[in-house]
C-alpha cells in the first residue's frame, strides 16, 4: 500500500509499505479521508517543538484527522462489521492501566499519539488504516464521510471547552480561525452557549466562522478587539476565552478579555517559553487558566451532534487533493494561509 512518509526533518514522500494484517482485536479500515494538521506540516518541516519527552521519533507515518470504512476483522471483534465507515480516537491507550481505568485514556501508561509524537501508531495518510477496535468509532448513516474526518480538530477545541460551564447563557470569545477555533466554536454553538465573538485577521475564515455560528466577528487588524468585547459585555469581560492562535503576543489579551472568575481556554501548542506572562492578572481574578490537548470521548459526543443537526461543519473544508497530489497539498498549507481552514486529503 501507499504511504506519506516523514523520512526526516524536510523530507516527505510517497512510499510503498506493507498491508497491516488485524490482530485479534484490531480491524483494518480503507482510508477515505485525511485532513493536514499543523502538527503534521510542522512534524514534516521538523520544527516541531513540544518539550523535551515530546519530539518525533523519525520516520514519522503522520496523519490523525481521518475517516474510512472497515475492510477486515480481528477474530474477537464484536462491535464492528465490514462495511462500517469509522473514525477512531487520536491515541492509542491500553484500557486496562490505573489512569485509562479511571477514563483517563490520555494519560495511559502505554499511550501512543497517533500518527505524531514519540513512538507513534502509524498514521492514517496511507491506503489503510490499522486502529484496535475499541478505539474506532462508527459513523452514523446521516454524517458524511468527509465530514467526518473533521471531527478530530473540532474535537480539540469542544474538549478545552467542555472543562468549563459554558452553555445557555454563557458568552464566549474565540481568538483565532483555524480549525481547532472554529470546530471548538461550532460544538459550543451546537449545545446552545450563548453570545460568541469571533476574532482572527482573516476576513475570508471569519466569514466561515458566520457559517459556523459566530455572532459577532472581528478582524484585530482593523478592530479594537478590547473595546468590541467590553462594548458588548458592558465591561464586565467574557466568561468563557478560548485562544488557539499559540500567539504569545495574543495570550495576555486574551487572559485580559476573561471576567473574574471566568475561564481561559489554551488548546493551540506555542512550541516556546512565554516571557512576560502576565499570570498574576488570572490569580488576582480568581480566573481558571485550562489546558486542552486531548480529545477523550468527543467523537461520540460530535457524531451524535452532526447526526441530529446540531452542526454542520462543512464550511470547513476549503480546500481538497486525491491523495497522489498530498505533497503538493501540504505546500498549499502555507501557500492558502489566507483562506485556507481545513485543507483535506481524498483516497
Amino acid at each position: 500500500m501507499k504511504v506519506l512518509l516523514a523520512e526526516k526533518p524536510g523530507k516527505l514522500r510517497i512510499v510503498e509499505m506493507e498491508k497491516p494484517a488485524p490482530g485479534p482485536r484490531e480491524v483494518v479500515a480503507k482510508v477515505l479521508h485525511c485532513g493536514i494538521c499543523g502538527t503534521d506540516v510542522s512534524i514534516a518541516d521538523g520544527t516541531l517543538n513540544l518539550g523535551k519527552g515530546n519530539e518525533p521519533i523519525y520516520p514519522v507515518r503522520i496523519g490523525h484527522e481521518w475517516s474510512g470504512q472497515v475492510v477486515e476483522l480481528g477474530s474477537e471483534t464484536k462491535r464492528l462489521k465490514v462495511g462500517d465507515r469509522i473514525i477512531s480516537d487520536t491515541g492509542y491507550s491500553c484500557g486496562e492501566c490505573e489512569y485509562c481505568m479511571h477514563g483517563e485514556f490520555g494519560s495511559c501508561i502505554e499511550g501512543r499519539a497517533i500518527g505524531t509524537i514519540g513512538n507513534c501508531w502509524p498514521g492514517a495518510f496511507a491506503e489503510y488504516m490499522l486502529i484496535p477496535e475499541r478505539l474506532a468509532f462508527r459513523l452514523p448513516d446521516n454524517v458524511p464521510s468527509d465530514v467526518a474526518a473533521l471531527v478530530e480538530p473540532a474535537g480539540v477545541g469542544f474538549y478545552g471547552l467542555t472543562k468549563t460551564p459554558v452553555g445557555p447563557g454563557t458568552n464566549l470569545l474565540v481568538v483565532g480561525t483555524g480549525p481547532i477555533s472554529l470546530g471548538g466554536m461550532a460544538c459550543a454553538k451546537g449545545i446552545g452557549v450563548g453570545k460568541t465573538i469571533l476574532a482572527g485577521r482573516k476576513d475570508a475564515k471569519l466569514a466561515i466562522g458566520k457559517m459556523l455560528g459566530a455572532d459577532i466577528l472581528v478582524n484585530i487588524d482593523k478592530e479594537n478587539l478590547y473595546d468590541v468585547v467590553m462594548r458588548e459585555t458592558n465591561g464586565r469581560g467574557m466568561d468563557v476565552v478560548m485562544d488557539s492562535t499559540g500567539a504569545a503576543e495574543l495570550l495576555n489579551l486574551s487572559v485580559s478579555l476573561t471576567r473574574a472568575s471566568g475561564w481561559i481556554v489554551l488548546p493551540g501548542f506555542y512550541e516556546r517559553h512565554i516571557d512576560d506572562f502576565a499570570i498574576d492578572n488570572i490569580i488576582v481574578r480568581n480566573c481558571t487558566l485550562i489546558g486542552g490537548a486531548g480529545t477523550p470521548d468527543m467523537q461520540r459526543r460530535i457524531l451524535d451532534m452532526l447526526t441530529n443537526g446540531h452542526i454542520d461543519l462543512r464550511p470547513m473544508i476549503t480546500d481538497r487533493y486525491p491523495f497522489e497530489r498530498v505533497l503538493e497539498a501540504f505546500k498549499a498549507v502555507k501557500e492558502k494561509n489566507e483562506t485556507r481552514v481545513k485543507i483535506l486529503v481524498d483516497f
